[in-house]
């Protein structure tokens, strides 16, 4: 098969993902086992989507905007998977909407192939950006539980806090990882760890931020810190927006492919 027909089959089954996707707005509101494998298959249908491109091009296919955006949905479906036990529609909704907003956003962008530039071809690449996609997830799940926590009536048997210290937890922790395998990066492709690039700036930025949310149970002078969370996350959700698109439309950053 030539790099077009797996193209072709690659945006099937980005197309039938779509559809699936799309019927999740009814499905979600069913019964656990219902909703899970209605998300399930349209996660598995989009893998396949990305492995048959990752084919076509014969590299890691996270090469452009619309693969990125495509993929940051698919790590944010993922995880809604994985809290598919929260029994919360709010937590659901919001959750599930970013990943389809950022679906949606990914088809104003080409959809052909994009061959990787020099700089991406190193071991490090591929082991950097997912993982930052994985960690955003999980910041985007703080968030949306952070806006449930506001909307409950406090009686609902939802750990709407748990979630929020997931999400800062398990994103820190993947998202050190991830700055660890892109500075080897940065060091293979500019000869240099660290740069002064928005980008990077920006991720030291948003790692103090998370890794200051994870320790403020340990500061006694703020007394009810739990209560700060849900507006932390929410805060967090923008300043990791600004990190991961910001950064890439409205700067010169090193970063923009």
């Amino acid at each position: 098969m030539e790099p077009q027909d797996f193209i072709d089959l690659s945006m099937f089954f980005f197309w039938f993902a779509f559809g699936v996707y799309s019927t999740y707005w009814f499905f979600g509101f069913f019964g656990k086992k219902v909703r899970f494998f209605a998300l399930l298959t349209g996660i598995v249908l989009q893998l396949t989507s990305i492995t048959l491109r990752g084919i076509a091009i014969d590299y890691f296919p996270l090469t452009n905007k619309f693969e990125s955006f495509a993929s940051f949905a698919a790590s944010t479906f993922i995880i809604l998977l994985i809290y598919s036990r929260v029994e919360s529609k709010t937590y659901r909704i919001i959750l599930y909407g970013i990943g389809y907003a950022f679906l949606l956003a990914s088809l104003k962008f080409p959809k052909g192939l994009s061959y990787a530039p020099p700089l991406m071809l190193t071991i490090w690449y591929p082991l950097h950006v997912p993982l930052s996609f994985f960690c955003y997830a999980l910041w985007t799940s703080s968030m949306a539980a952070g806006i449930a926590w506001f909307f409950s009536n406090r009686k609902e048997n939802v750990p709407y806090t748990e979630l929020i210290d997931d999400g800062f937890l398990y994103g820190l922790v993947v998202f050190s990882i991830s700055m660890i395998f892109g500075g080897l990066w940065g060091y293979v492709a500019w000869g240099s760890y660290f740069l002064w690039d928005p980008k990077v700036l920006w991720s030291v930025i948003v790692w103090f931020f998370y890794a200051t949310c994870i320790h403020i149970d340990y500061w006694s002078a703020l007394g009810g810190a739990k209560r700060l969370k849900p507006s932390l996350s929410i805060i967090g959700f923008l300043i990791m927006l600004t990190t991961y698109v910001g950064t890439s439309f409205f700067s010169q950053s090193s970063h923009r492919f």
